[in-house]
């Protein structure tokens, strides 16, 4: 059976609506993975399974990403910040070490990256995550916690 791909009409009107975390951000670090990350649910008045992903990379930390994930499958909105790659479909722009911003488009899917225009955001985590949460209109009024702590491995 063919997947039924999501426009660019109704990604923007699911960033639109209404959506809720009520939980708070619980990062799950697996070292052979050198990430943490967290999943979080999204309540929605659409009724569409809506989770936002988080990723940091536990090696440089000022390095992270979110993403609204719909279905499990596409990426709607996200944004890397210290993030490195170029774009392949509009344009050529590159990022390199740059956040920059993803939008679902009818053209790239999920590819299409563009710098923002507004000031460009601290790479503080937690201050990130609100203001992602604010441009996707997620009313988030939960915690973001502290990260794991990195354990150094000890040879002896």
């Amino acid at each position: 059976m063919a997947r039924t791909l999501l426009t660019e009409q109704q990604s923007d009107r699911i960033v639109a609506a209404q959506k809720g975390i009520k939980t708070n951000v619980e990062w799950a670090y697996h070292p052979k993975e050198g990430y943490a990350k967290c999943q979080l649910t999204v309540a929605n008045i659409l009724g569409v399974n809506l989770k936002v992903y988080g990723n940091v990379n536990m090696e440089e930390p000022t390095i992270f990403s979110f993403s609204l994930i719909l279905n499990n499958t596409y990426r709607i909105r996200g944004l890397d910040v210290s993030g490195s790659h170029g774009n392949k479909h509009t344009d050529s722009n590159k990022w390199r070490g740059e956040t920059h911003k993803h939008k679902w488009s009818d053209r790239c899917r999920e590819a299409f990256a563009y710098t923002p225009i507004e000031t460009i955001l601290s790479d503080d985590i937690v201050q990130a995550f609100n203001a992602f949460c604010k441009e996707c209109n997620i009313d988030f009024v939960g915690e973001v916690r502290s990260l794991p702590p990195k354990q150094l491995d000890m040879r002896i």
